[in-house]
């Protein structure tokens, strides 16, 4: 069966914006690859050849492909997907030049080729992140999330990803509440879990993330603990948590940090990436405003993780 692949180049600032348009319009699965991809693959000593044509990568850009069924409608999808593309600045973010480059591959070619860059990854002191065909020999102290990201978004290579493993590691103990907002294929909610916390909240609004989320928390044989729910933050939840995560887009942390005190309790912990260096000081100021206290910040590449705690 043919597809039609659709690759825009864009930053990594609108790397994740890009993805949900392509989600939106109706793409059945996206691929992203960045240089730091390639980079993590070629210090795999597993691998005995890389492309160097790859190592060419922008390393301040995202390469984001996704793939059309023929027998849709792909004129009107791709209008879609252009349309919200443009509207991208309007949100505050920067999508580059967007080159855009439309061709035809079999099913085969993309339903398994993007599983070559995606290799298991520690993210944080202890924590490993891998995929389910991968094998890895876990060594001591360490916990190994398995993961199958399907065709959704979330990997957990992403340095978004990881600033938010490494502070969950720092700051849940045994017995909290966690809600993780935006949680995508669910990795944070996996390592909140793995880290003996009583009850993780997951939340997304896109289905395909929720469904996906749902099985990774079963291959973990955490099902019992672990429940995710789709829609809103107001929306789905109604608990207090000791501590809530959200790895989303700066300008969507911003908003949250008006609505998320009555979700976390006194002391209660926030930590949140997806921001753009760029943006820092529009979260920091909004967090500030709404009573948090700065505890940490941290940088990884062009990514940003903030943690803050609720105050009075």
């Amino acid at each position: 069966m043919l597809w039609k692949e659709v690759q825009i180049t864009t930053t990594l600032e609108a790397e994740e914006a890009v993805v949900n348009a392509f989600y939106e319009s109706g793409a059945q699965g996206v691929v992203i690859q960045t240089l730091q991809d390639v980079l993590l693959l070629q210090d795999d000593p597993k691998v005995n050849y890389i492309d160097e044509s790859l190592l060419e990568i922008d390393p301040n850009a995202s390469i984001v492909r996704g793939y059309f069924s023929e027998v849709e409608n792909t004129e009107e999808a791709l209008h879609q997907l252009i349309t919200a593309v443009k509207n991208l600045p309007s949100c505050g973010l920067n999508p580059g030049n967007c080159e855009m480059v439309i061709t035809e591959v079999e099913e085969d070619d993309w339903a398994n080729s993007w599983k070559k860059f995606y290799k298991p990854t520690k993210v944080s002191k202890s924590i490993v992140i891998k995929p389910t065909w991968e094998n890895y020999e876990t060594e001591e102290g360490e916990i190994v999330i398995n993961i199958d990201p399907g065709m959704a978004f979330g990997t957990g290579t992403h340095e978004t990803t990881q600033l938010c493993a490494m502070h969950l590691e720092d700051y849940i103990k045994p017995g909290d509440v966690v809600l993780d907002i935006g949680c995508g294929t669910g990795i944070l909610s996996l390592i909140a879990g793995k880290l003996k916390a009583k009850k993780v909240v997951a939340v997304d609004f896109d289905t395909l993330a929720v469904q996906i989320a749902k099985e990774n928390a079963l291959l973990n044989d955490l099902e019992g603990m672990i429940e995710i729910r789709e829609g809103n933050l107001t929306d789905v939840i109604d608990e207090v948590a000791d501590v809530i995560v959200a790895n989303i887009l700066a300008a969507a942390i911003v908003e949250l940090s008006s609505l998320i005190r009555p979700y976390l309790k006194k002391d209660g912990i926030f930590i949140s990436s997806g921001i753009i260096i760029d943006r820092l000081t529009d979260v920091l100021n909004a967090l500030e405003t709404e009573d948090f206290k700065i505890l940490y910040v941290q940088q990884m590449g062009e990514w940003v993780g903030v943690v803050a705690q609720k105050i009075g």
